[in-house]
């Protein structure tokens, strides 16, 4: 009976280690960040918004970033309309990353808008973590790659919101 409950809990464990691990406070991610030496990553997003369900659901599943994420990010996810969050980090277009260093509470890049094909994200993860390896190789290997993988899909905005009908397609 104990080795049947030690096999499930090593395979519930090995599940739950593939999710995208999320902080709801950004005062309890910047705490948190400061310790483990990692930044905080914040997402403001709209309920709804195709684009901010297109990260979520495909960019961040994808296992080299999910991996990079938690390895080196705290995630705080913050709706626009109704979720309490820092003025600062108050955004129009969803969603908007801001990426912060939990020592300085500074920006380590200017935010991002809209949403991202999966590697050009990670590139943007490595710039956003300063790790310049990663950045160069990354961005070699989407220079060989057209344009049209690199850009940016268009945000939802408050003056002209998405519908969940609207869904992301990217070729």
């Amino acid at each position: 009976m104990k080795k049947i409950i030690l096999i499930i809990a090593i395979f519930t464990s090995s599940l739950i280690a593939n999710e995208l691990k999320t902080v709801y406070s950004y005062r309890n991610a910047l705490y948190k960040a400061k310790k483990e030496h990692k930044i905080v990553m914040i997402m403001m997003s709209y309920r709804g918004c195709p684009v901010c369900d297109y990260m979520k659901d495909i960019v961040f599943e994808r296992e080299n970033v999910l991996d990079y994420l938690n390895k080196n990010f705290y995630v705080v996810i913050k709706d626009l309309e109704k979720d309490r969050y820092p003025q600062r980090f108050s955004a129009i277009d969803s969603p908007t990353f801001f990426f912060i260093d939990p020592k300085t509470k500074k920006e380590t890049i200017p935010k991002k808008v809209g949403g991202f094909k999966p590697e050009n994200f990670l590139t943007i993860l490595h710039e956003a973590n300063n790790d310049i390896e990663k950045i160069i190789v990354s961005t070699e290997q989407n220079s060989t790659v057209s344009s049209e993988v690199n850009s940016t899909i268009t945000p939802c905005a408050k003056a002209k919101p998405c519908h969940k009908e609207s869904k992301v397609t990217i070729n």
